[in-house]
């Protein structure tokens, strides 16, 4: 069980995107959920409006982040904000002892 976080600096959308990815087996997962499955949150200040279409909370089931083959991924307007949305969700995780993996 763990995760990967990064932040990335897309020229194009001219958006610095926070990628979340949750890598749990499928017993993993089943244990999660039945022992009541966490969610994770970030901050929605500075998000690039545009380009977040269909992404319209602030927080999500760390299962259902783990079942998106892409992960999660989040675009902000500024560097600073991708850098604390990272924070946070990586103290989330460290919290609920899901490790970060390199």
């Amino acid at each position: 069980m763990g995760y990967s976080a990064t932040v990335t600096f897309e020229a194009q959308g001219d958006a610095w995107i926070v990628t979340l990815r949750a890598d749990l087996s499928r017993g993993e997962t089943s244990q999660l959920f039945l022992s009541g499955d966490s969610m994770v949150s970030w901050p929605v200040e500075g998000l690039k409006k545009e380009t977040n279409v269909g992404l319209e909370r602030s927080a999500m089931f760390v299962s259902e982040i783990a079942a998106r083959p892409e992960g999660l991924t989040i675009r902000y307007c500024e560097k600073g904000q991708a850098g604390r949305a990272v924070a946070l969700l990586r103290m989330q995780l460290n919290q609920i002892g899901i490790q970060e993996v390199t």
